[in-house]
């Protein structure tokens, strides 16, 4: 009897991690994104991972990483890099699936940029080359909506545009393509 409950135990704690996987999937991908924030704007390729699970029909729980941008040079740029958190609305259909995306992101931008007219910084301190610099943490909110289309049984394309908007004038628009893998 203590074997039959010892092997059920095993049994059920080898099959916990495919339950985990159940209606879970994971994105890779890259792109293009313009983004504002204070005096600078830069646009440049970026890079994403992603993170999904399924706990509705119709509905996507996604956390992820984003990087912005990555412009920063000696004397000026940016570089800006999020977590976000986001639910997913989707319609299926045979070809794939349609979505679009709610969430809230924290962006950590680091940069370094010229003084105001004024002689002030808008965000940061003066440095010694009469440059401002800043590291600022932001929240924001993010709007998108996308297209996975089917490529095998467990893979998908994605292409997507989002849109973040945040303190501190922060605005950034992103189109991405990627990889979609579903775990189940």
């Amino acid at each position: 009897m203590k074997k039959r409950f010892a092997a059920l135990g095993i049994a059920a704690g080898l099959s916990l991690p495919a339950l985990a996987t159940e209606n879970m999937y994971g994105v890779i991908g890259t792109g293009y994104s313009d983004i504002e924030f204070s005096q600078q704007s830069a646009d440049k390729a970026n890079y994403h991972f992603a993170l999904a699970h399924q706990f509705a029909r119709s509905w996507y729980a996604e956390v992820g990483y984003q990087r912005l941008a990555d412009n920063l040079e000696e004397n000026e740029g940016m570089k800006a890099d999020a977590l976000y958190l986001a639910v997913l609305g989707k319609a299926s259909a045979a070809i794939g699936e349609l979505y679009y995306k709610l969430g809230i992101m924290n962006v950590d931008v680091k940069g370094i940029e010229g003084r105001r007219e004024e002689g002030g910084c808008a965000l940061g301190g003066v440095t010694v080359a009469n440059s401002c610099e800043f590291d600022e943490g932001v929240v924001a909110g993010m709007v998108g909506f996308g297209f996975d289309y089917h490529l095998g049984l467990n893979t998908m394309f994605r292409i997507e545009a989002t849109h973040v908007r945040g303190e501190h004038d922060l605005a950034a628009n992103l189109v991405n393509v990627g990889i979609r893998y579903n775990f189940n």
